[in-house]
């Protein structure tokens, strides 16, 4: 019995053993040792290979997309799993700079991110007219950060605020280093062309069927150098020598363009008006041209009388002007004359005059004939009158203002006969400068000038048309213009005389003459002009002058 029990169990182990075991090298795997399952993998037997259950599957992680930029990569939107390295991502290179030239910065800039690859600046123009300044700006930095070496330093000039002066007509290739880090610098070429020249014309304004002509200021360029052209042809039109004549009315921009280099670019304006309700002034030379000492009358649309309206010079030492519109040239230049109504001073009109060449003008002649132009003017007040207001010192005595203002007029320079308000100093200035000649004895109260004694002796002088006669003895201070001496008189006229401009006539051995400057006038080739008739009597009987009582010299 105990063998066929002890039979039966191992037959039972046997067939439990056949039913459970596997085979793995052709052996048979009595015991499994499973490995666990993976995403992609059910659980395994790592001896035999058995597989129990199903793959775990991944454990998807979502990330989203990365945009990649110019200097990094970015990534498409991929998953990762969790448990393994399963993943879809797929790399986006970078982009790279897509670079554009920034004509303000003067740099490359990347038109996605804004890189750029320099020095940020900014300079409008490359180029100036002689004398003409600029400025280089820097976005991220001062001027002064930078040492700038200029390679002709005739040409231009840089300061430590970025001001670029035009010196000379030429170009020159400019750096500027970073002096923090000299590895970081900018270059540029700068040009310096010719000034473009002021253009006058001779009427700013004008009448329809006027002839105006164009001339240029400070250039020895000609209009013909230069393209004209208008912004109508309604206006204005150009002739074949380059003059303009009015067709229409309205204001019109005459603009020149050199043919040499179209960036030289000048221009003035001129409008045209009807002159029976407007004013113009007119020149006797239509040109406006005339030589220095020469003289020309203008007239104006508006009034037969020139003193209706009041006249101004704008350079006194080229050109003056009358209160009757008669223009004096004094030197070589450009002036412009300018008139206005009375009862109208914005309505302001200028005539523009280009003095070349040097005439010749008996001065001595001008000079009288403006001051006895001026005989029997009064003051309106007090020591007020016109001469006053124009040196200006209105309310002062005023007999050498008188001498002063009339020689003005005359187109007469100052370094011939000072500027003077008080005679003493009149009389002083004359006799530094060596044309004072004296009838008595006078000791100034001061040390003169350039090694002139201040102790003057009289001398035996007859005073002579164009002279200025000085009284400053026997307590008077007074001084005039002599128009004629003969043996025994001099006939003078002054300004101040009892409150008016008067003619006098003194005797030669008066007590209060102490001198008389004799100026030293441009030469005149011809005969002078003879005032001898002042002396004489007029058709009506009376005189031209006013008797003064001579009073006598105390020994």
């Amino acid at each position: 019995m105990k063998r066929k029990i002890c039979f039966l169990a191992i037959f039972l182990v046997f067939s439990f053993c056949t039913l459970t075991s596997c085979k793995k090298n052709n052996q048979v795997c009595t015991s499994h040792t499973y490995a666990a399952a993976t995403c992609t993998a059910p659980k395994t037997c790592t001896k035999c290979g058995y597989t129990e259950g199903e793959p775990l599957g991944h454990d998807l992680v979502h990330h989203e997309k990365l945009e990649a930029n110019c200097t990094t990569s970015g990534h498409n939107a991929y998953d990762t799993c969790s448990r393994c390295d399963y993943t879809t991502f797929k790399e986006i290179p970078a982009l790279g700079h897509d670079w554009l030239y920034d004509d303000t910065y003067h740099v490359n800039i990347c038109d996605r991110c804004n890189t750029c690859d320099g020095i940020k600046y900014v300079l409008n123009i490359n180029y100036l007219e002689i004398g003409q300044q600029t400025y280089i700006d820097f976005k991220d930095y001062e001027p002064s950060d930078f040492e700038f070496i200029i390679y002709d330093e005739d040409i231009i000039s840089i300061d430590n605020y970025g001001r670029i002066q035009a010196l000379a007509v030429g170009n020159t290739d400019v750096e500027a280093y970073l002096i923090s880090d000299p590895n970081y610098f900018i270059e540029f070429n700068f040009e310096v062309i010719d000034k473009a020249p002021t253009v006058y014309t001779t009427y700013e304004r004008m009448a329809k069927d006027d002839i105006s002509y164009l001339y240029f200021k400070d250039s020895l360029e000609s209009v013909s150098d230069y393209t004209i052209t208008f912004g109508s042809d309604k206006i204005l039109e150009v002739a074949s020598d380059n003059s303009i004549k009015a067709i229409g009315y309205g204001t019109e921009t005459v603009t020149l363009t050199s043919k040499k280099d179209p960036r030289i670019v000048t221009s003035c304006k001129i409008t045209i008006v009807n002159a029976k309700t407007n004013l113009v002034i007119y020149g006797a030379n239509p040109n406006g041209s005339m030589k220095a000492r020469e003289t020309m009358q203008l007239t104006n649309t508006l009034s037969s009388n020139n003193r209706n309206l009041t006249w101004v010079s704008t350079n006194s030492k080229v050109a003056v002007v009358s209160e009757g519109g008669v223009v004096t040239a004094v030197s070589e230049g450009y002036v412009s004359i300018y008139a206005y109504p009375n009862n109208d001073k914005q309505n302001v009109v200028h005539y523009y005059l280009n003095v070349s060449g040097i005439g010749e003008a008996d001065y001595i002649s001008r000079f009288i004939h403006v001051a006895l132009e001026e005989n029997g003017t009064h003051e309106t007040g007090d020591n007020i009158q016109k001469y006053g207001e124009w040196y200006p010192n209105n309310g002062a005595p005023w007999c050498a203002m008188f001498v002063s203002w009339c020689w003005y007029q005359a187109g007469l320079t100052n370094d011939i006969l000072c500027k003077y308000q008080g005679c003493y100093t009149g009389m002083k200035w004359c006799t530094e400068k060596g044309i004072m000649h004296f009838v008595q004895d006078y000791t100034f109260a001061e040390a003169l000038e350039g090694g002139v004694s201040s102790k003057q002796y009289a001398e035996d002088y007859k005073p002579v048309t164009g002279d200025i006669i000085f009284f400053l003895s026997s307590g008077m201070s007074h001084t005039g213009i002599a128009i004629y001496a003969d043996d025994k008189y001099l006939y003078t006229i002054e300004g101040n005389t009892s409150d008016q401009v008067a003619i006098k006539r003194w005797s030669l051995n008066d007590a209060r003459i102490t001198g008389y400057a004799h100026p030293k006038y441009p030469e005149y080739s011809k005969e002078r002009e003879d005032f001898s008739w002042i002396k004489d009597q007029k058709a009506d009987g009376t005189y031209w002058w006013t008797e003064v009582a001579e009073k006598q010299k105390v020994d």
